[in-house]
């Protein structure tokens, strides 16, 4: 068995950058360069569904089939051992659902929303399938990690806009379902052969103090962590996750922070943060 590497895979996605889907099925076998953007449509005829028998189909699963595939050289076996049994893997829930809880982690804004999952800051790393997430929280979209850094996570992604293109995302997007840690032949986390442009910057969470009359993004955080826990106001009722931090958040904050056993400040400071994300169970 011959598995890839997290840089093969991303190298062999890096190849369709730039690709259109066709109108017609006619040009959806060739995968040369030339045929990129020949017959260009939005009807899911692509080189990736060919490839995994979904011609005509939503195509973002498929081209993150494609290329471990062909990194794997072009064994099914191979690939679907990497992609933890399933190959060619054509809906967004597939990879997700295969996956075992050591390899798949929530995102950032899904963990304290939907109150499950991994509790630690996972940062993703090259070669991590991306999978979205719509308003409905249904699983609707996927890509493969190329580079993270600076607070955001780039991505590899098919069937964004009729193509096959470079995205970028906050690492806090609420649209960010998790990650899938594919069963590579390197080392989950050993990245040293990869060329410079798989940017592997170290994400560093930063927060501010919070307190009475602050409003913004952090302080919808707090409060969105309070609700998932049930920290509520005086009066028993559920906080209101709308960014301005009143009476109502201080006085949850204060509920927090007796059941962390910190001082009872009403004031998000370091130690709030770090018990906030760290201690709860």
């Amino acid at each position: 068995m011959s598995k890839c590497t997290a840089k093969e895979a991303l190298d062999a996605f890096a190849w369709f950058l730039g690709y259109y889907e066709k109108a017609t099925a006619k040009y959806s076998h060739f995968w040369e360069k030339e045929y990129f953007d020949v017959d260009k449509g939005s009807n899911n005829y692509t080189y990736p569904g060919y490839i995994c028998g979904v011609n005509g189909q939503p195509w973002c699963a498929a081209t993150v089939s494609e290329a471990i595939w062909d990194a794997c050289g072009q064994s099914k076996e191979d690939a679907k051992a990497v992609m933890h049994g399933v190959w060619p893997y054509i809906a967004c829930n597939q990879l997700w659902d295969a996956a075992d809880d050591q390899h798949r982690f929530w995102s950032y804004y899904q963990r304290y929303t939907l109150g499950k999952g991994d509790r630690t800051n996972y940062i993703p790393v090259p070669g991590d399938v991306i999978v979205f997430t719509d308003d409905t929280r249904q699983r609707s979209h996927t890509g493969m990690v190329y580079a993270v850094g600076n607070g955001y996570v780039y991505t590899y992604e098919g069937n964004s806009g009729n193509m096959c293109r470079k995205r970028s995302y906050n690492l806090q997007d609420k649209y960010i379902y998790g990650y899938v840690k594919p069963l590579y032949a390197e080392s989950e986390d050993t990245h040293e052969d990869e060329p410079e442009q798989y940017d592997q910057t170290a994400y560093k969470v930063e927060v501010h103090k919070l307190s009475t009359g602050c409003a913004g993004p952090e302080v919808k955080t707090a409060q969105r962590i309070m609700y998932a826990y049930g920290f509520k106001d005086d009066s028993g009722n559920p906080l209101a996750v709308d960014g301005a931090f009143g009476q109502r958040t201080k006085q949850a904050t204060k509920k927090l922070q007796k059941k962390l056993g910190l001082d009872q400040t009403g004031i998000w400071d370091d130690k709030t943060w770090t018990a906030a994300l760290t201690k709860l169970e």
